[in-house]
């Protein structure tokens, strides 16, 4: 009986000692609603100001996106809350440009780059997965003459260590010390 509470007690430390794992973030752009403005700090990201503007054009309906997107000629977005990882972003990108992709960055180093052929992409917005599941804090798009569209920005927090270590050292520190006395005390 006492070894199926202590090892009970052991399992609840164990998952308290997981990371904690927060629902993905997705930036519709379609909370700001008409005759909006896309402002720095929307979605906790700073730089739109700079990126680009929004956009009503029709490019996400057909899937189902809703009626607003960016459009802007890149630049840099950063995360203000910490690090996250990025998923990805619904894109689409007019003109021509040698320089059409993308980087992410993490701590002002390039963790990942990812060049696009402009000549081998789909029409329209696509799903343009990340391709990296490492931290990030700031991505640069670069852009092209006529200029691209985002939408759906996808990314999550990453993942928050909990004390769970540290209850897990302390409850077993506990529970090797309480087995001690009861020992001793016989």
């Amino acid at each position: 009986m006492k070894l199926q509470l202590l090892s009970g007690a052991f399992a609840a430390l164990l998952a308290g000692a997981a990371p904690a794992q927060a629902s993905p973030t997705v930036l519709t752009f379609e909370d700001i609603g008409p005759g909006g403005q896309l402002g720095d700090s929307y979605g906790g990201i700073s730089g739109w100001d700079s990126f680009g503007r929004l956009a009503d054009y029709p490019f996400g309906r057909d899937l189902g996106l809703g009626d607003y997107q960016v459009h802007g000629w890149g630049g840099e977005l950063s995360f203000e809350q910490g690090p996250v990882v990025f998923e990805g972003t619904y894109y689409q990108f007019w003109g021509t440009n040698s320089q059409i992709s993308y980087e992410l960055y993490y701590q002002g180093q390039l963790a990942y780059s990812a060049p696009l052929d402009p000549f081998n992409q789909p029409s329209g917005l696509y799903w343009l997965a990340s391709g990296y599941a490492g931290l990030v804090d700031k991505i640069f798009f670069y852009g092209t003459s006529d200029g691209i569209v985002i939408d759906n920005l996808t990314y999550s927090p990453a993942a928050v260590p909990l004390p769970g270590a540290a209850w897990l050292f302390g409850g077993g520190l506990a529970g090797l010390l309480g087995y001690g006395r009861r020992r001793n005390n016989r």
